[in-house]
């Protein structure tokens, strides 16, 4: 552990005990979701040298009683199972949250040290009420990933704990939960965030899998990022409207982050495209490089049509996906000749990619 964050953590432990005889905290201590996160549990109540209110979040009856919960559960199953294959062991648990905080979905040791990962149960509610400060009570209050760890934890009990967690979204964009890592020691945040960012989009393309009475698209500038979890996903009604859109369809299409859609048509989304072109888009084929207004050309590719209307099935977007290492490698070797293709622009690169600059420059790092 650098000397950085073992003074950072003596700061912390410090100021934890003064904040909660009512101090206020010093600039720049935390990072500003934790510190609303302890102003929360503060008012809620909770002491940091408490120890965690385990009765509290006992199960209460079936977690996936909820056919929402259930749909979660399904969606988030075999990422969560990669992860674990990825970092998981003895000191780890990976799991997911509904939005209430409730665990929907979870894997661990079945050796995991009792004190502090053993409670970690389906059915629990990881609440600030109870239990004060976590990486996933951070991500629902914020709706972006959360990293806490050692005595960035609200409670002293959880020093020894690291915690990262990103979100989950709808069909809608609403958040539906959250994906986390928990652990006794250290791990490298930013290998975590990039592989756990992509098990999130992997697990929210899998509710359109769900979603009978649509044809099913999938959209992408490059044509090699359109069979990974990088892919847009748009559901349109047999009538050419547009239902709904993943997180990356929407960037990409330049619609609203999140919400209900408005009422668009494929003719209007590709109005620069010719009918002959439009009117194919819900035929199969090979993807079909469309023009935008904007100058930019967009790959379109038909997946299915509408399906017997049936209960949600496990199971995911057709096509085949790219993996783990391999689709570290895909994203790399998209990133660097994005960037080769336009001379080392990043705002360019990014553009082409359809991530945000902040993301490129995290996969360049990578490259280097």
């Amino acid at each position: 552990m650098d000397m950085a964050f073992q003074w950072q953590q003596h700061r912390l432990n410090a100021a934890r005990a003064r904040f909660a005889e009512g101090e206020g905290l010093p600039d720049a201590l935390l990072p500003v979701p934790v510190a609303r996160s302890w102003e929360r549990s503060r008012q809620a109540g909770v002491r940091p040298w408490q120890r965690p209110d385990y009765e509290a979040l006992k199960p209460r009856g079936n977690p996936r009683e909820h056919p929402d919960d259930r749909r979660l559960a399904q969606c988030t199953g075999e990422e969560i199972e990669r992860l674990w294959a990825a970092f998981g062991g003895r000191d780890w648990t990976v799991f997911c949250v509904n939005p209430n905080g409730m665990i929907v979905q979870l894997r661990q040791h079945p050796d995991a040290d009792p004190q502090l990962l053993r409670p970690i149960q389906a059915g629990r509610r990881i609440q600030e009420i109870d239990i004060g400060t976590t990486a996933p009570s951070c991500t629902l209050a914020e709706d972006a990933p959360a990293l806490v760890r050692g005595n960035q934890h609200y409670l002293s009990e959880f020093e020894p704990v690291f915690c990262l967690s990103v979100p989950l979204h709808g069909l809608d964009g609403e958040l539906m939960g959250a994906l986390d890592i928990t652990g006794i020691g250290e791990r490298d945040p930013e290998l975590l965030l990039g592989h756990f960012q992509h098990a999130a989009l992997a697990a929210e393309n899998r509710l359109y899998a769900g979603l009978r009475d649509c044809h099913l698209l999938r959209v992408q500038y490059d044509a090699r990022w359109l069979q990974s979890p990088l892919q847009g996903l748009l559901a349109v009604r047999p009538d050419g409207s547009l239902q709904a859109a993943n997180r990356l369809a929407r960037r990409l299409l330049g619609l609203p982050r999140a919400g209900v859609l408005p009422a668009l048509t494929l003719d209007a989304l590709f109005g620069a495209a010719s009918a002959t072109q439009r009117r194919r888009l819900l035929q199969p084929g090979a993807p079909r490089r469309l023009r935008r207004p904007d100058g930019t050309a967009l790959l379109v590719e038909w997946l299915r049509g509408p399906q017997p209307a049936r209960g949600f099935r496990r199971a995911a977007v057709p096509g085949p996906g790219v993996d783990g290492p391999a689709l570290r490698e895909h994203t790399l070797q998209a990133v660097a000749e994005a960037l080769r293709a336009h001379d080392g622009n990043v705002s360019a690169a990014a553009r082409q990619l359809g991530i945000s600059r902040t993301t490129l420059y995290k996969k360049m790092r990578a490259l280097s």
